[in-house]
């Protein structure tokens, strides 16, 4: 039974680069579009982040 599930694994991992090959094209624009989004989320956090850094303590704006 071992020799079965090893030939059948051989020809799915020759089949995985010719698959990748073909969804390349329509994936690198996929990506590109999703790392320039999390490019933007991380720019809008860092502001924020930098604007909560400004702020006054939550406590000192209680006691004036």
């Amino acid at each position: 039974m071992q020799s079965s599930g090893s030939q059948s694994a051989t020809p799915t991992t020759h089949r995985i680069p010719s698959l990748m090959a073909a969804t390349d094209t329509r994936g690198k624009h996929r990506i590109q579009a999703e790392l320039q989004r999390l490019e933007q989320e991380a720019r809008f956090l860092e502001e924020e982040l930098e604007q909560l850094e400004r702020m006054e303590k939550a406590s000192a704006a209680c006691n004036e």
